[in-house]
């Protein structure tokens, strides 16, 4: 019996023996860090429950228990452990969002969507005086594509109007450029050779991702009538491993074993004539265009090296998150771009830009912060220092006016800035 007992007390220390051995990280949790002493929380308890919360993250195995416990809930319930996900017919993975965006059941109304179309129409002629365009690209959803996986409640769902239809309509009534991307995703699935969306991820495969970066760059070359830096297919390299984002929603829902999917298509591209045309571009969007900008390299390629202001939230520029978008002078970073492109996916249509469209209405009714306008006048004038033609022209024009060249040259700046605005 006292054998027994040993035993079994072994079992129950044996998880300490390995503190800190907790096996593979998980997704999308951050451990808890252990409690910094001090007697005021030792008499109240605070550090006392921070070390115990310590000790339940760091015991021997802890994470690969946590996954076996993952793959039971899964395997044997049908239950998804992580948040926000849904398990579809013939095991397809999705978000619940996408699934309520695809059949209604997140519907927002004529007048939420008139009220958005109103601001996406100030904006818009707003920009156009600072000689900015405005583009919305309608980024694809995996609801709307794979009706045939709905799992219930969503498969029996009545057919209802959806945030897609209102969006497209107030688009059109106050003519918004947009792309639609959703609808042609739609229109390819019989035909394309490859899939656009995978069986475990939430995004489009890299062989739709890859059409959608050709597609855009065909449009805009069209739209304004230049020619751009050629995007060039090398080859497919068809494989059935689930790369990076196309099993992100298995790979959250932290299970014990590799993703198996279906076989996705993979291109190898390359940049052929980088000296081409690149408009200057500014992107506020989602995931969707995340990994284009960040994995991709997208806007430093094709865009000139223009910022992603993911969800009107962070700054990425370069490559490197900047800082929050909070802080930003809407007026005097929008006035340095060619075109801005407001970038969603279908289960966020009707919160789009994600309160970018209040806070550019907002910028656009504020008077200029002369410090601001000094600062703009500044950079044009080193522009025109730096440009030898314009350079060149400044200094006939003092010479034929008699004035300091000094004096002309920030007279020309004061002119270029008065036709930004």
């Amino acid at each position: 019996m006292r054998l027994l007992q040993i035993l079994l007390l072994l079992c129950l220390l044996l998880p300490l023996l390995f503190f800190g051995r907790v096996g593979e990280k998980l997704s999308n949790h951050r451990p808890v860090a252990g409690p910094e002493w001090s007697w005021a929380d030792w008499w109240s308890g605070d550090f006392q429950a921070g070390a115990a919360r310590r000790l339940n993250e760091q015991f021997g195995a802890r994470n690969t228990l946590v996954r076996w416990n993952n793959q039971k809930e899964y395997s044997i319930f049908n239950h998804p452990t992580a948040r926000d996900v849904v398990i579809g017919k013939n095991d397809y993975l999705f978000e619940d969002t996408y699934l309520e965006a695809a059949t209604g059941g997140n519907y927002q109304g004529i007048s939420h969507f008139d009220e958005l179309g109103g601001r996406l129409n100030r904006v818009r002629d707003s920009l156009a005086e600072m000689n900015v365009d405005l583009l919305v690209v309608m980024a694809a959803g995996k609801g709307t594509y794979f009706p045939e996986y709905h799992p219930e409640p969503y498969a029996s769902r009545p057919p209802a109007r959806t945030n897609e239809e209102e969006f497209l309509r107030v688009l059109r009534e106050q003519n918004i450029d947009f792309l639609d991307l959703n609808n042609w995703f739609r229109r390819l699935k019989s035909t394309t050779p490859h899939p656009l969306f995978p069986k475990l991820g939430i995004h489009w495969s890299k062989y739709g991702q890859y059409l959608v970066m050709d597609s855009l760059i065909n449009y805009l070359e069209a739209s304004r009538q230049i020619d751009m830096p050629d995007l060039v297919l090398d080859s497919l390299e068809i494989s059935a491993e689930q790369r990076g984002s196309e099993a992100d929603i298995y790979r959250g829902m932290n299970l014990p074993g590799e993703p198996v999917g279906y076989p996705l298509a993979y291109p190898h591209w390359r940049v052929e004539h980088p000296e081409k045309t690149q408009p200057k571009v500014l992107v506020i969007g989602d995931s969707f265009y995340w990994n284009m900008y960040l994995h991709q390299g997208f806007s430093d390629k094709f865009f000139d090296s223009g910022d992603f202001w993911y969800y009107f939230n962070r700054v990425m520029r370069g490559g490197q998150d900047a800082g929050p978008a909070s802080e930003l002078d809407l007026r005097y970073e929008l006035a340095k771009y060619d075109l801005v492109i407001l970038w969603e996916t279908e289960s966020h249509y009707h919160r789009l830009s994600n309160g970018f469209l209040k806070a550019a209405l907002k910028a656009f009714a504020t008077p200029a912060d002369p410090a601001v306008v000094q600062r703009e006048l500044l950079e044009i004038v080193e522009e025109i220092r730096a440009k030898p033609e314009w350079l060149a022209y400044m200094k006939e024009k003092a010479t034929a006016r008699n004035q300091p060249l000094d004096t002309v040259i920030w007279r020309e700046a004061r002119y270029v800035l008065d036709r930004r605005e």
